[in-house]
């Protein structure tokens, strides 16, 4: 007799988004532009869009809605 129906299935552990469009040129440039906020607010460091990507929970820069630092510029330099 065999128990493997029976067994549970586990998912799987990352998320698999469906294959994202083309992108058009002016969706292009908006990805390119979302980046480069990215970049000059955070010095260059895009970790954490990396680890979303990695994670399966955006496709890329294409997702980036908007770029908002929460902390002041000048903040620790009293």
């Amino acid at each position: 007799m065999s128990y493997g129906k029976y067994k549970h299935v586990h998912p799987s552990a990352r998320p698999v988004l469906r294959p994202a469009p083309p992108l058009t040129p002016a969706q292009r440039e908006r990805a390119a532009r979302m980046r480069a906020e990215w970049r000059e607010h955070f010095n260059g460091d895009d970790s954490f869009i990396r680890e979303l990507v990695d994670a399966g929970l955006i496709h890329g820069w294409r997702d980036v809605i908007s770029v908002t630092p929460i902390e002041d510029q000048n903040h620790g330099d009293d």
